[in-house]
């Protein structure tokens, strides 16, 4: 059963916790990135990607390759901005919206101020499902590193690999 983790990062956390689920599962692993990127630092960060997320905005994405009736497995790795997943998911499940019907969807949200469950609910309702099948939670790990983060990922990555008999 093919599996693939889809994932936005902005300064490199999500990224790297997106990786290492895609390293465990020996999955695929997509980057989505916007068009026009976002200011990494300082006020202008919160300014633009909060007023995305509070206008509701879809912005463009660079091209990318995905197929979707590939996978009957799709992990979404989302930085938290706002109590909300990040705006490129947006984009792109309106853009993949057809082939992202009956799959097991799995999240991982990252966060330093909090909503990982009010961001969670927003994004399942977006997809049309009722919840995640699973959803990891961890506190920005570059920036607020723990020593458990690795065992909650692999606990993550289990439940991922039962949901499809083991494979």
């Amino acid at each position: 059963m093919a599996k693939i983790v889809v994932y936005y990062s902005l300064e490199g956390s999500t990224e790297l916790v997106a990786k290492k689920i895609a390293e465990k599962l020996n999955c695929d692993v997509l980057r989505i990135e916007t068009r026009k990127k976002y200011p990494v630092k300082g006020f202008l960060k919160f300014v633009h990607g909060g007023g995305d997320v509070f206008m509701n905005r879809k912005p463009g994405l660079k091209p990318y390759s995905f197929d979707g009736a590939k996978y009957d497995t799709i992990v979404f790795a989302t930085p938290v901005w706002a109590s909300n997943f990040v705006p490129a998911f947006k984009s792109f499940i309106d853009e993949n919206r057809d082939s992202l019907k009956d799959r097991h969807f799995f999240l991982y949200t990252g966060f330093l101020g909090g909503g990982a469950d009010e961001a969670a609910r927003k994004m399942a309702e977006y997809l049309g499902i009722d919840k995640f099948e699973n959803h990891l939670v961890l506190v920005d790990p570059i920036k607020k590193p723990r020593d458990d983060n690795d065992m909650k990922i692999d606990g993550f990555c289990r439940k991922i690999q039962l949901s499809d008999g083991g494979n």
